[in-house]
């Protein structure tokens, strides 16, 4: 069955960089949901939080698969709007725990409508605004 899942920052660096701990459910997960025809989502925040460390070590190879793994997987990238940025201020002034980040990737889910917030972020799961929640460790 199609879903729409949004991708938080952590569970595709699992991927990209073969976490042991994750790698192979973020591997089964993603082919699984692609067989499915499932829509992938995440935002230009998982970009910019994504190729930090790259760009730190000067590894321009590792930047380069982050953006053919986006390509090959066809995720769509949401960029922030006000609309986005406005409900992501709500976010953070009803949960005092949420990171401006956070919310605003929650934000960008929830304006593109997305099934599912894949994130390995268990404080996330107080958000009641999350639609489906899926943790990598509970995969």
């Amino acid at each position: 069955m199609s879903s729409r899942i949004f991708f938080d920052t952590a569970p595709i660096i699992y991927f990209l960089d073969k976490s042991p701990l994750y790698f192979d459910k973020m591997k089964q997960f993603i082919f699984k949901t692609a067989n499915e025809n499932s829509q992938f989502y995440t935002s230009v925040i998982t970009d910019m939080e994504y190729v930090a460390g790259p760009y730190k070590d000067n590894n321009q190879q590792k930047i380069d698969n982050y953006y053919a793994f986006q390509n090959f997987l066809d995720i769509k990238k949401i960029d922030i709007n006000t609309e986005i940025a406005s409900y992501a201020g709500m976010l953070r002034g009803k949960y005092s725990f949420l990171k401006g980040l956070d919310s605003l990737q929650i934000s960008a889910a929830r304006f593109y409508d997305c099934d599912n917030f894949v994130t390995n972020d268990k404080s996330l799961l107080q958000v009641q605004e999350i639609k489906n929640p899926l943790l990598v460790c509970d995969m």
